[in-house]
């Protein structure tokens, strides 16, 4: 069993006025480190009661040979066991699922949707040992129903996505009323306190305008509406577990030739507010920086 990574692509049908970009911001701060850990999210849920309900992440794989198991080792080839134990760990807190569903690369384009070619996993700790607690295969609409009931209700509308990391999230936003819910590009787990210190939002600028200028309503006031599901996170770990991380807005520009994109802006927010608003030199594309990293942990302990 090959399992990877799904690579952000246009939806089927859809087209879009920019392409889509091979750097990848998550890098610059990513790296192994015995005091922090960064960890992303591919999709929580929050329910109708504000609370966290679901936290996924998601893979896809190329069998080698018909009606293949994976195994935790497959899984840990490609996510780090660390980060899984500190995403375990924090489902554990939140009182939530969490699941890793994998499914057949591209799907479910080209494939039958009756048939259940989805694997769907939930690990917990036990001695401080990662293992796989179920293990189950389902189909589309079965997860498609799965993920209504940890929401408790199917939206009235859903926004059509032009382009998204997987055909899984494609196909569930434009042809069902129970999308794939949102996910969390980064967070730093600070191993000393044992707590989530910040939540990152990466913005993506593809425009050749300054990224100093960019803010979260620069179009309209109801821009913050698309952070209440990160309001309602942090909101949650303050209920739940006792805190509440910081959360950061990092917009960075794409083009490196661009002097509008040599600088990345951070703004720490609150509900429907920001709290501070900082420059920092953009860091190489797609390699670590410790001095960003050094900076945004810095940003979090001061505020």
């Amino acid at each position: 069993m090959i399992l990877m990574i799904p690579e952000k692509r246009v939806c089927e049908g859809k087209t879009v006025s920019f392409k889509i970009t091979d750097h990848h911001p998550l890098q610059w701060i990513r790296t192994d480190n015995p005091a922090y850990a960064v960890v992303s999210v591919d999709g929580f849920i929050i329910n109708e009661q504000k609370a966290v309900n679901g936290i996924f992440k998601k893979l896809e794989y190329i069998e080698e040979k018909p009606g293949e198991a994976i195994s935790l080792e497959d899984i840990t080839r490609v996510i780090p066991r660390n980060e899984l134990l500190v995403i375990s760990r924090l489902a554990e807190g939140l009182q939530c699922e969490s699941r890793i569903f994998i499914w057949p690369k591209n799907y479910p384009a080209g494939y039958d949707k009756t048939l259940k070619l989805v694997h769907s996993i939930k690990l917990h700790i036990e001695h401080d040992e990662l293992k796989i607690h179920t293990y189950k295969k389902v189909d589309i609409s079965d997860l498609e129903q799965g993920i209504r009931a940890l929401r408790g209700f199917s939206f009235s509308h859903v926004k059509h996505l032009l382009t998204a990391s997987s055909n899984v999230e494609c196909y569930l936003a434009n042809n069902t009323t129970n999308p794939w819910p949102g996910d969390i590009d980064a967070m730093i787990y600070d191993h000393r306190l044992q707590r989530f210190t910040a939540i990152i939002e990466f913005k993506t600028h593809n425009i050749n305008t300054p990224v100093a200028e960019e803010r979260i309503d620069k179009y309209r006031q109801e821009d913050w509406r698309r952070f209440n599901v990160f309001f309602d996170l942090a909101d949650d770990f303050s209920r739940k577990l006792g805190y509440r991380p910081r959360l950061l807005y990092v917009v960075w520009g794409t083009n490196e030739n661009s002097p509008h994109h040599g600088n990345i802006k951070i703004d720490v927010i609150e509900r429907d507010k920001v709290i501070s608003s900082a420059l920092f030199a953009r860091p190489a594309y797609n390699t670590f920086s410790q001095e960003l990293s050094d900076y945004l942990i810095q940003l979090v302990n001061e505020a």
